[in-house]
């Protein structure tokens, strides 16, 4: 029986949980797998939602092979098949800028509900800008983007979301269909969708195919308490925008969460797997390009948090977990049983709080080999992709790969940049997934790998960075030490070439760029001896 993989991420933490997700895919924890993601916001216009799309669209599926059909693969980075979607509630039929009051009028004329808006609604909830998501109002959050499902599955039947519903449907009746569900608890767009998307799919998948349900499908859902926080509002914005989340309640509004996912009888009987997840405080401070609070748009660009890791891992556990549990819970509708993930009281993070304890040593490896290939290809003095590409390399017995389409190998470069780090037009790195990672976990030596290879600050101290033996903690127990020896006169990149003339092409792959980055990854593992 096949089991097919859904994750659906919400609101801009679901973004970079997704974010998290497609980096993980791109270590190859997903051999032989096809995930069917869809991202769900009421903002798609933020930054967050467009850092997600560029990692997709432009990196992720150029390396698969661009404008091609692509194939799951394994034993090899990129390895899992990525079909992406995108929904996001439409308020525009009401006015220009949708808000509650107005869709309100709009949509009813039964003025006993409208009364009860106003009973259970305050006027500045009822007035403010729908765009930029629900604003921490779970309340009206929930509503909304239940009859906004409701609604998209009435109008557009065959749109990306009735597609995306109906492909779930499909799954769970031909085979092991299993959804997961990532957002946070204590914010707007997340905390309000996740309680509802079971149950609004199962009534759009009725819309779509009458007297059908989804009764077949397991679902699972993290649950990330605050763990971060951002400038608060002043008075001047408050005035504007009528109704702004702060940070500073996120705490309180992830207890009530946590009450209501306790309580509620549907919430618990239609997820089978729920994942707590939380930090001791929310004292990390996400950056911003601008001084205020910013409430969505593309100015929403926050940094990334190893939490977000955490729930991309909360993922990968519950698309291993046995067909026979799952199903045992589903079809004796048992209660939704909840999940904790601990760290280190000393505030280190290390590869076994990822992964279960057989796993820890593969997902290390396969972190590893990514993070090293990311010092082979983004920097334009060790792009070995383009070199090979270009046929710069056939001195060196290297060639075959020169018909490689140009975009391929830049998406390739385009997603190390995203993935590590960037380099600005003065020689300085630049900040990416991995190393605002680092940040978030307190910097030093806290974060899974030598605090060397988060130190590189310039080109300068990047062409001397030794990744051949500064790679893993001098103290790493969790996996086996790895390093490679270059010689008095030698260079880490020269001894990857010389590493890669002796591995083979897999004959099995049938793009080009897949081939090279397969010949790359296993260069890698023979070097270090994974």
């Amino acid at each position: 029986m096949k089991t097919q993989l859904f994750l659906i991420g919400i609101g801009g933490t679901g973004m970079r949980c997704l974010e998290a997700f497609v980096h993980t895919c791109a270590m190859g924890m997903y051999d032989n797998c096809e995930i069917n993601m869809l991202a769900l916001d009421t903002d798609l216009d933020n930054g967050n939602f467009s850092r997600l799309k560029s990692l997709v669209d432009d990196c992720y599926q150029k390396v698969k092979g661009y404008n091609k059909e692509h194939y799951p693969l394994s034993e090899t980075l990129f390895s899992a098949k990525i079909n992406f979607s995108t929904f996001t509630p439409d308020y525009s039929d009401a006015v220009k800028n949708g808000s509650f009051e107005t869709i309100t009028n709009y949509a009813y004329a039964d003025e006993t509900k409208k009364a009860l808006a106003g009973v259970l609604l305050t006027p500045a909830v009822r007035e403010f800008d729908l765009k930029h998501g629900y604003r921490a109002q779970t309340h009206l959050g929930s509503l909304l983007m239940y009859h906004s499902i409701i609604d998209e599955a009435h109008k557009n039947p065959h749109g990306k979301l009735a597609q995306y519903i109906q492909s779930i449907y499909d799954a769970a009746e031909t085979g092991d269909a299993r959804v997961f569900v990532m957002g946070s608890v204590f914010g707007g767009t997340g905390a309000s969708s996740i309680p509802v998307i079971p149950k609004a799919f199962n009534a759009a998948i009725n819309i779509l195919t009458p007297g059908k349900t989804l009764g077949k499908a397991c679902f699972g859902a993290t649950l990330l308490s605050a763990y971060f926080k951002f400038t608060p509002p002043d008075d001047s914005l408050r005035s504007r925008q009528k109704v702004v989340a702060t940070s500073k309640n996120f705490a309180l509004n992830s207890q009530v969460a946590m009450m209501f996912y306790n309580e509620d009888k549907t919430v618990r009987t239609t997820y089978q797997k729920f994942y707590m997840l939380g930090t001791p405080n929310n004292d990390f401070e996400t950056k911003s390009n601008s001084c205020e609070t910013v409430t969505g748009g593309a100015l929403q660009k926050n940094d990334s948090h190893y939490i977000e890791l955490l729930a991309a891992s909360a993922a990968y556990d519950f698309f291993n977990t046995s067909q026979k549990e799952l199903e045992t819970m589903r079809t004796e509708h048992q209660d939704v049983k909840y999940y904790y993930r601990t760290v280190n009281d000393n505030g280190r993070i290390d590869f076994k709080d990822f992964t279960p304890a057989e796993k820890t040593q593969e997902f290390a490896k396969k972190f590893a080999a990514l993070t090293v290939l990311s010092y082979l290809v983004y920097p334009d003095f060790n792009d070995f992709a383009a070199a090979a590409q270009s046929g710069m390399l056939a001195k060196n017995n290297i060639s075959g790969y020169e018909d490689i389409l140009p975009q391929e190998v830049s998406g390739l470069k385009k997603y190390f940049e995203l993935y590590n780090f960037g380099i600005d037009n003065e020689g300085n790195l630049t900040d990416g997934w991995l190393r605002q990672l680092h940040r978030s976990a307190g910097g030093l030596d806290n974060f899974l790998f030598n605090p060397a290879l988060f130190g590189v600050s310039n080109i300068k101290e990047l062409k001397k960075y030794e990744y051949n033996k500064k790679l893993f903690r001098d103290n790493e127990d969790d996996i086996t030490p790895a390093k490679f020896s270059v010689g008095l006169f030698g260079s880490p990149f020269n001894s990857f070439k010389d590493e890669f003339v002796k591995q083979a092409d897999n004959t099995s792959i049938t793009y080009k760029i897949e081939k090279l980055v397969k010949r790359m990854y296993d260069t890698v593992n023979a070097l270090y001896k994974f």
